[in-house]
């Protein structure tokens, strides 16, 4: 964040310390504090450190400020093209240097440097910005190694848990430290699209339970992705997202031991405000809701873009569906829609080649074939609006329809 340099309340630089830094991280004292830039401090993150040859990462206890540089008594005013970047540079290069930092790299322009140093077992890195027509200074410094936060998460059980809107999810519960500030359970398909797919997106499930905390303040996104990554892992689900260290802020991952077909996504936002969601799609009654609601979306039945052909993942819940037809009695129509990208009849061909192949795999799979019959309506029944990318996901679907029911 940034800040004009005129509506700068500054500190006395008297008593000019360490700024929230480790108290041996002095400063020269035209380098002052703002009182609208708070010090973020992150126990385990990844500091980016500019290099001749572009950049390295720095990983561990991390401190960073936006300060601001007054010119001393009798020093020229800062602005553009008189030298500030430079005169910045050098008053800090100065006083770091007296406390035991080498300069690793200086930009040309003098806009941003790289520092390091060794204190004892401890190794520290530092990279400062400079604006210098303002005077904003940004200054980031990392203890290389830190801690990370450790999970313990538990794996679903053999048979679905009762799940209350006042409690934490019982697979999926906060970081330590954290606070709850909102639960509840949505209508809608959960969203477990890996980041970077477009318009490829993957919902599953008919409804989603939903927890927001408010982490700790020195909860990083790499902290927050590492800690759950390892701990989904260690309680026997697939990690879906993400698949390098590199990827922080989402977690996506998979259950599907004993029976079971549970998803759950972890979200992190800046200034570690946290979601945790989940869907347990094995435990939906879906004969119910076929007999209630007449109808029932397959959500997280997919294909190939373009095509009729089934994706992998389809598979469980093909099977849940189709224990769900032997279940009930009447006939079924397979319905396939699409959303509107495209021409409008080649939109009802695919979409009626999609339903084919999922009333082919039912009859394949033991539904009897005299009660399916399958249909394409292309574009012409949307449910959600063709605008977004979640809402043409949820209009790209197969659903069954239960022949003379009425609601």
């Amino acid at each position: 964040m940034r800040f004009p340099a005129l509506l700068c309340a500054l500190l006395s630089t008297a008593a000019l310390a360490d700024f929230g830094f480790p108290d041996w991280v002095k400063f020269p004292p035209q380098v002052g504090l703002a009182e609208s830039q708070a010090l973020v401090e992150e126990t385990f993150a990844d500091v980016e450190l500019p290099a001749a040859s572009g950049k390295t990462m720095a990983r561990g206890h991390h401190w960073t400020r936006w300060l601001l540089y007054t010119p001393a008594a009798g020093e020229k005013a800062l602005g553009f093209y008189n030298g500030s970047e430079e005169r910045i540079a050098r008053a800090l290069t100065a006083s770091f240097k007296a406390s035991g930092w080498t300069v690793r790299y200086e930009h040309p322009e003098h806009t941003v440097f790289t520092l390091g140093q060794k204190r004892g077992a401890k190794e520290w890195s530092a990279t400062v910005t400079v604006e210098g027509p303002t005077g904003q200074l940004r200054y980031a410094v990392v203890e290389l190694g830190g801690t990370p936060t450790v999970l313990t998460l538990k794996a679903p059980g053999k048979k679905p848990e009762t799940i209350k809107n006042d409690e934490d999810l019982p697979w999926l519960t906060p970081p330590p430290g954290s606070t709850r500030t909102s639960e509840g359970h949505g209508d809608d398909p959960l969203d477990v699209t890996p980041p970077g797919r477009g318009d490829d997106v993957q919902l599953v499930g008919n409804g989603a339970f939903r927890r927001v905390y408010k982490g700790p303040a020195t909860l990083s996104g790499l902290d927050f992705t590492l800690a759950y990554r390892a701990a989904l892992t260690a309680a026997g689900w697939s990690v879906v997202w993400p698949t390098k260290n590199e990827d922080i802020g989402k977690v996506i991952a998979h259950f599907t031991k004993d029976g079971r077909d549970v998803w759950a996504v972890a979200d992190y936002e800046y200034g570690a405000n946290l979601s945790l969601l989940t869907t347990d799609v094995g435990a939906e009654d879906w004969a119910t809701k076929l007999s209630k609601e007449c109808q029932l979306p397959l959500t997280g039945v997919t294909f190939d873009f373009d095509k009729a052909t089934l994706k992998p993942e389809s598979t469980p819940l093909l099977e849940k569906a189709a224990a769900t037809l032997k279940a009930v009695s009447g006939d079924i129509e397979v319905q396939g829609h699409t959303d509107n990208k495209g021409d409008a009849d080649y939109n009802v061909k695919l979409s009626t080649a999609r339903a084919k192949t999922v009333l082919d795999w039912l009859t394949a799979h033991g539904v009897p074939a005299k009660r399916l019959t399958s249909a394409g309506f292309g574009m012409t029944v949307p449910i959600a609006d063709n605008d977004t990318e979640l809402g043409r996901a949820r209009n790209r679907r197969v659903q069954l329809v239960k022949k003379g029911c009425a609601k």
